[in-house]
């Protein structure tokens, strides 16, 4: 255990701060009891149960199954891959190219396995959630841009108000790259930033000026990008309570931006090999990272924005914050999100899809997916068919992180079940051990988490989760805080 002191907490009123999440109270012991892997649960079952005996045959049939349901909207995620250079912490597919030329091949490629999509799919052709990510989109030239975008919108339509994000990394995206995704109809846009202290930019290779990130926020504020979403990661070389706190100052003054993610960096060289260069460095674990967290939250608190879960912050009046309001905040692939479609195609190499209650991920081999589509068939590595179970474990996992509560009655009614029989051991659990450290309410009608168990969401949903009660893939998740 660290021997660094905890810094005095800023006090917070019964509407303020603390109700959101309650910093003050966590101690260094109950954070060593939590601060262990585990899932983010963008999906249920996590990608670590995935098998490979899922073929496009089952793809297919899965599709079929979806095309049925022609009314519904679909939500759409792009994976474009490539970055000019590989930043150390990072956890992402990408491919690293440092010449031009190979994105051509992978347009073409994209552009068959879209059509494969929409030929399955029939006339469901309409999407309410488009979002493009990497990689790099950027690394993409403008026309490249509107090619791909032209491929989309080719074999789909999407709907008025339609979610249409992007991720964009300020290094390599030009005026050009953002007036051109303007003009295609992107009304969402995320940023990479992970710190604007020179020293911890230089440790984990990526080099981006203030002036830099400034200039395209406000380009695209002035070009009409309805959100600005900056992500930011915390347990990176060189990072203090106070040196982050300070970027985060920046961040609120400057940049205004209207929803945040503060990543923990998942050191898993194990994965990811390239991360192997940051043990060079003193990387913050623990309390210590955690107080960086801290520091980083309680300024965005005190700036009156919401605290979404997890790692997310938005302005009260972003869509986000009011869809957490309101229970009708989502969470898929793509993390947290507004009412999306109700299936989801990944189109690119490592895409991962969620159609007609089935995982379904694309080829991690650049080539073979290439070969695959471009000779008519989809590029399937591996999937997973769900159960009545898991989609009941996963409601409940879904329910817990989007609303902090679980409404017994809710239960019932939508999946037929009587919570404390099915759940006696998850209730026994939650009341051997979060009730007791304050984390929960377990009540008569449900489970509420309090606002000191908020920042432990991850684990109090591990607790249903029946793989890893079942001891399976903890070795493959990053930390929980």
């Amino acid at each position: 255990m660290s021997a660094i002191a905890a810094p005095p907490a800023r006090p917070t009123t019964a509407d303020g701060p603390a109700s959101q999440v309650d910093f003050a109270s966590i101690t260094p012991e109950l954070l060593a009891r939590y601060d262990r892997p585990g899932p983010r649960y963008t999906s249920y079952p996590t990608a670590p149960q995935f098998q490979p005996d899922f073929s496009t045959s089952d793809y297919r049939a899965a599709l079929a199954r979806a095309a049925a349901r022609s009314a519904e909207p679909l939500s759409l995620y792009v994976h474009i891959p490539f970055c000019q250079e590989r930043c150390t912490y990072c956890g992402c597919n990408v491919v690293i190219a440092r010449r031009r030329g190979i994105e051509e091949s992978y347009l073409k490629a994209v552009e068959a396995e879209l059509e494969l999509l929409a030929n399955a799919l029939g006339q469901r052709r309409q999407v309410a959630q488009l979002h493009w990510g990497g990689g790099t989109p950027t690394f993409l030239t403008p026309s490249q841009c509107r090619r791909l975008h032209t491929a989309v919108t080719r074999h789909f339509e999407l709907l008025p108000g339609a979610e249409v994000a992007v991720e964009v990394d300020p290094c390599v995206t030009t005026d050009e790259h953002l007036t051109t995704l303007r003009k295609l109809g992107f009304n969402r846009i995320s940023m990479g930033l992970q710190d604007l202290d020179a020293t911890v930019q230089a440790a984990v290779r990526r080099v981006q000026s203030l002036e830099l990130t400034l200039h395209q926020v406000q380009l695209a504020r002035r070009l009409g990008f309805a959100s600005v979403n900056l992500d930011l990661i915390y347990g990176l070389p060189h990072q203090t309570p106070d040196g982050f706190a300070h970027t985060v100052k920046q961040v609120i003054t400057l940049f205004a931006p209207d929803r945040v993610a503060v990543f923990s960096y998942a050191h898993v060289p194990w994965l990811k090999p390239h991360q192997r260069a940051l043990e060079a460095f003193r990387l913050p674990r623990g309390w210590e990272k955690f107080l960086i967290f801290r520091a980083a939250a309680e300024e965005f608190l005190q700036a009156g924005y919401t605290f979404i879960g997890m790692d997310h912050f938005a302005r009260p009046e972003d869509e986000l914050a009011r869809a957490l309001k309101t229970g009708t905040l989502h969470r898929n692939f793509m993390g947290y999100t507004l009412q999306p479609g109700s299936d989801l195609l990944g189109v690119g190499v490592t895409s991962i899809g969620d159609v007609a209650g089935c995982y379904v991920q694309n080829e991690k081999h650049l080539a073979r997916f290439g070969r695959a589509v471009l000779a008519g068939d989809f590029a399937v590595e591996r999937g997973r068919r769900r159960t009545a179970e898991d989609e009941l474990r996963g409601a409940v996992i879904r329910r817990l992180i989007c609303t902090f509560a679980l409404s017994f009655d809710w239960l019932g009614e939508r999946f037929g079940v009587d919570a404390h029989d099915f759940f006696a051991e998850e209730l026994a659990e939650l009341q051997r051990n979060f009730v007791a450290d304050g984390l929960v309410a377990v009540e008569a009608g449900g489970v509420r988490v309090l606002p000191r168990g908020r920042l432990f969401i991850r684990n109090i949903c591990m607790v249903f989760d029946a793989y890893l009660r079942a001891g399976t893939g903890t070795a493959m998740y990053s930390r929980t805080v």
